[in-house]
């Protein structure tokens, strides 16, 4: 019987290994919106490419339940599995956006926030909304970063982990019987 520093061990080793494996696709994907700046059509492929998040949890789930857990995860196992996960994921993407706000597309938060504007204008919210939204001041790399990549992405694994973990634990491998 593993004792459950030993389970800590394995499940910081295999998030860790885990989260490069999520981050570079993350990183793929932004690749996409980089690009989506000069044709649009690439923001389409990048969208579409989001599905591949919650398969890949599944995947990195079930590999992690039956490899390192002996099929024996728990629920808040699986959680926690997932949000840091997420987390060592979010560090790749976030060192990519990092380069693409700072020296490839510096105007790329300033028009982000802008777009927001024109949105609200077209949803019709209320003027003082509206003029709240324009005067607020744009958050730096760190904190746009941080905000929106780091702890969107965490918080997007907590969501996403409530119905995969689930699924994740219902696997069951198909056992060898040569015979």
């Amino acid at each position: 019987m593993e004792s459950k520093e030993e389970n800590k061990s394995y499940l910081l080793e295999y998030t860790m290994y885990a989260g490069i494996l999520l981050g570079l696709f993350w990183v793929f994907k932004y690749l996409f919106v980089i690009l989506g700046g000069k044709h649009p059509g690439m923001n389409v492929i990048g969208t579409t490419l989001s599905v591949g998040t919650p398969v890949l949890l599944y995947y990195l789930l079930v590999k992690y339940n039956v490899g390192w857990m002996n099929c024996k995860m728990r629920f808040g196992q699986g959680v926690q599995f997932t949000i840091l996960l997420f987390f060592f994921a979010s560090i790749l993407e976030a060192l990519v956006v990092y380069i693409h706000v700072q020296w490839i597309d510096p105007a790329y938060i300033a028009n982000l926030y802008d777009t927001m504007v024109e949105i609200a204008k077209a949803l019709e919210v209320s003027k003082a909304m509206v003029t709240r939204l324009a005067e607020q001041p744009l958050p730096n790399a760190f904190t746009y970063i941080f905000n929106n990549v780091i702890m969107a992405d965490v918080f997007i694994g907590l969501l996403l982990s409530l119905p995969i973990v689930p699924l994740a634990l219902r696997f069951t491998p198909r056992q060898n019987n040569p015979q």
